[in-house]
């Protein structure tokens, strides 16, 4: 039957569309997740190292003997920040701390200044990436909302016709063949199946239906 046709697709097509609700809102946080944690591997890793700089430097002339210490400990942070380099502003910033570090240890007031400022600089480039890829990331995420909402309101507006055509085109009609046979079994031989804008199938079956039931009623006519 046709009508059992359309209605089987029209339930098919409200479960795939739920499924890709699903999958998509599956999809947004997968995506998310890595995006995220991109933000915390390449920035923060920069930013710790601007922190340990930093932290070396005012560390060194706390002692004469453990300049070389913290002067080590510099070394490795700022090998860690070349390692890192993920913004294109960040090379100028690191040149200057290796022109300049050697000098800042020595207790050159000129170089410790642009190497802190360098540092700073450095750090902030990093922040402000952060930023960036923060607001990427949300973007990512209000987008695919934005997309599961647009198919939950899609799938409801979908539910609603396909009740609204179970209803006009299979209950009323099952409706109707209900109240025609239990008045005809009650006595009202002349009831017959009717209803407009039926489909072509639930015609054919009102036909029959109402065959059937001219034939019950000759018979009872003649039996009288």
């Amino acid at each position: 039957m046709r009508v059992a046709k359309a209605f089987s697709l029209g339930a098919w097509l409200i479960v795939s569309i739920n499924l890709l609700m699903a999958f998509g809102a599956i999809g947004v946080f997968s995506r998310m997740t890595p995006a995220i944690a991109d933000i915390i591997n390449k920035n923060g890793r920069s930013l710790i190292a601007c922190e340990e700089m930093l932290t070396a430097l005012v560390m060194s002339g706390q002692k004469e003997e453990s300049t070389a210490k913290h002067r080590q400990k510099f070394i490795e942070a700022l090998n860690r920040a070349i390692s890192n380099v993920t913004e294109p502003e960040e090379p100028a910033s690191i040149d200057n701390i290796k022109s300049h570090f050697e000098a800042a240890f020595t207790g050159d007031k000129n170089a410790l200044k642009a190497v802190t400022d360098s540092i700073l600089q450095l750090s902030a480039i990093n922040r402000n990436a952060m930023t960036e890829a923060d607001k990427k990331a949300q973007q990512l995420g209000r987008g695919g909302a934005w997309g599961i909402v647009f198919m939950a309101v899609f799938s409801f507006i979908a539910g609603i016709i396909f009740i609204q055509q179970l209803d006009r085109k299979l209950l009323k009609s099952l409706e109707e063949i209900k109240s025609v046979l239990i008045e005809h079994q009650a006595g009202e031989i002349r009831r017959r199946c009717a209803g407009a804008n039926l489909p072509s199938d639930i015609r054919r079956i009102f036909s029959i239906i109402n065959t059937l039931l001219d034939r019950t009623s000759h018979d009872f006519s003649n039996d009288r």
